[in-house]
């Protein structure tokens, strides 16, 4: 079966296992050709319950305008994600080239710091909801909210709906 394209989930240290694993699992059964993204590749890091992910590919290394889906995971990674640069570039830079960005639980911290969330209507989970509502989005709760090419969930017992949502756009 040829590859539907590129999706990359984005891994740190302190990352919630069900919320990169699922995903990511979810995407290569539809086909997409599923690369780990962070600082440097080739480097484990641990999620928050202690299973370890190894990256395949550093951020500065992808081509935002071929990644047809990125996931940014919850946990507590995406406050280590949020400070690279680079990471909030990719995120950036997907997003303006069409690409679903997909956030679920407190990964929401990331598109606010690529700047990408003015104006869109999301959830996420209620610790970071005034972050979101100071970046100019628009706040509601609901499991997964779809605004474009954005899709946003609040916490892993949403991950059907949010794989749902972020494979029907992708194809």
């Amino acid at each position: 079966m040829a590859s539907k394209g590129l999706a990359v989930v984005l891994v740190e240290n302190l990352y919630e296992n069900l919320e990169l694993h699922y995903p990511r699992l979810r995407l290569e059964e539809a086909g997409f050709d599923v690369k780990l993204a962070a600082p440097k590749a080739g480097e484990t890091y641990t999620s928050k319950e202690g299973f370890p992910a190894k990256s395949d590919v550093a951020f500065k290394d992808l081509d935002a305008k071929r990644v047809k889906v990125l996931v940014v995971p919850g946990g507590y990674c995406p406050d280590k994600l949020r400070r690279y640069a680079d990471c909030n570039a990719l995120v950036a830079g997907v997003f303006k080239s069409g690409g679903v960005v997909a956030a679920i639980c407190h990964g929401g911290w990331v598109p606010i710091s690529a700047g990408i969330l003015k104006g869109k209507r999301l959830t996420s989970v209620g610790a970071i909801k005034d972050d979101l509502v100071n970046a100019g989005a628009q706040w509601v709760d609901e499991p997964c909210v779809v605004d474009g090419n954005l899709v946003t969930a609040q916490v892993p017992k949403d991950l059907p709906a949010f794989m749902r949502a972020i494979l029907s756009l992708a194809g």
